[in-house]
């Protein structure tokens, strides 16, 4: 799932003006401009980042693009934004309360099926393209003769069982009765068997669909790495940073969840304030919850309130700003199943900003971190580990300086970007798929 979108970095278009974009000729080209993709998404555009990439991906390439998406504040129904046609139904703005329940208890909408519907008769898309498990009942109830790939953000069996512990009282109970492991991994091990091409983000999500699923073909599961693109160019002078330089700030920005591990960061603090350094946590993404709840509790049970600042969800244009005021960017996961088969945009968002990054020992993220050699590891869930390797990040400019050259290198120079590596494997999973190659 996405944190924060598109808007927040500078777009340059020049950036797609190669005319073999993605390895195509021209002959390709003419025989994708005949087919029709429609990307579905609980979330909205152009917040879910994801969907922007692949969406320009198709375009760009020949394919025809539109996405079906929930509207936010006040977008219209339907605009063409670089050429990709959105559809924004207001009934899928509108839903509700039994709709919303229907939805969690029954994996099934009332609203997602007409809103569907009607955007099947309207565009007549020859693929269905859907963004994690959580519409896909509605999907095969829906579609005719699509083409149904699935692009699978999370490990959601898996995610579902961390989610729980951000819970109390009746919220806790209504998922641990409707959420549960077992249920939730036997309708996607359904889903996935249905479809005809199933995206993975991180290879160790791929590696786990295979391992978990083995009546699949394993040549209808492919990665296509949550790489971030090119045309994310920092703006060096937009936004507002939340935070000022009296002290040296560790920044998380994002999503605030049990399984994202913001939890250790605040418990490496106490070592930290007991050695009385001038570091402080900058949590910012904050929205009311019960896990919210939770971490405030935690803060003044730890006494770190000096320690740690906690900021709601700031606009997308101010995002950039707050992760360059950072002394170091973090990623701190807790190390589960969940976590251990997904990999977040802001990791490479952070190396094209140019910060040095700390991260957990969850697998997708020490690995790509050692092999960019952008930053430090600290062990998943261990707040003494964390502390310490605050403090030594803290205490060595020049290596902070080395990991944030690093870092951009291994996303602008050396490949490992959207234009380069996943967006030619996502097209390409496309050709094979409709037999183009």
């Amino acid at each position: 799932m996405s944190d924060y979108g598109w808007n927040w970095f500078h777009y340059d278009s020049r950036l797609y003006n190669s005319k073999n974009l993605f390895g195509m000729t021209f002959s390709k080209y003419n025989r994708r401009k005949k087919i029709k993709i429609l990307q579905i998404s609980k979330g909205g555009f152009p917040s879910e980042i994801r969907v922007v990439k692949e969406g320009l991906s198709f375009q760009k390439s020949g394919y025809k693009s539109a996405v079906l998406c929930t509207p936010e504040k006040d977008q219209p129904e339907y605009e063409v934004w670089e050429g990709i046609e959105l559809f924004r139904p207001k009934i899928l703005k509108d839903r509700s309360t039994f709709d919303k329940l229907l939805s969690e208890a029954g994996l099934f909408s009332l609203c997602w099926y007409r809103a569907i519907n009607q955007a099947i008769k309207q565009y007549r898309p020859d693929i269905i393209h859907v963004h994690d498990v959580w519409l896909g009942r509605v999907i095969f109830s829906v579609k005719t003769e699509q083409k149904v790939v699935i692009d699978l953000h999370e490990n959601w069996p898996a995610a579902v069982v961390e989610y729980q512990k951000g819970f109390r009282g009746p919220q806790l109970w209504f998922r641990l009765l409707f959420h549960g492991r077992s249920r939730i991994f036997s309708y996607e091990r359904n889903l996935l068997g249905k479809s005809d091409l199933i995206l993975t983000v991180v290879q160790e999500a791929h590696d786990r669909v295979l391992a978990n699923h083995p009546h699949l073909n394993s040549d209808k599961v492919v990665n296509v790495e949550n790489l971030e693109s090119k045309l994310f160019i920092a703006d060096p002078f937009s936004g507002k940073a939340a935070f000022g330089k009296d002290h040296f700030s560790i920044l998380y920005i994002g999503g605030f969840g049990p399984h994202r591990g913001i939890d250790t960061l605040i418990q490496a603090m106490v070592p930290i304030k007991e050695q009385k350094l001038n570091i402080k946590i900058q949590l910012i993404g904050a929205r009311p919850s019960q896990y919210l709840n939770m971490l405030e509790e935690l803060i003044t049970e730890l006494g770190v309130k000096e320690q740690v600042q906690i900021t709601g969800w700031v606009d997308s244009n101010n995002v950039l700003a707050n992760i360059k005021k950072a002394d170091v960017c973090c990623v701190p996961h807790h190390s589960n199943p969940h976590t251990d088969n997904t990999i977040p945009h802001k990791l490479f968002q952070y190396m094209i900003a140019k910060r040095p990054i700390l991260v957990s020992s969850s697998p997708p993220l020490s690995r790509t971190i050692k092999k960019a050699n952008a930053g430090m590891v600290f062990s998943a869930g261990d707040p003494n580990d964390c502390a310490q390797k605050i403090i030594a990040l803290s205490e060595d400019i020049n290596n902070r300086n080395a990991f944030a050259e690093n870092g951009y290198r291994y996303v602008m120079n050396e490949g490992h970007n959207w234009e380069e590596e996943s967006g030619p494997r996502l097209i390409d999973s496309y050709d094979k798929l409709l037999g183009l190659n």
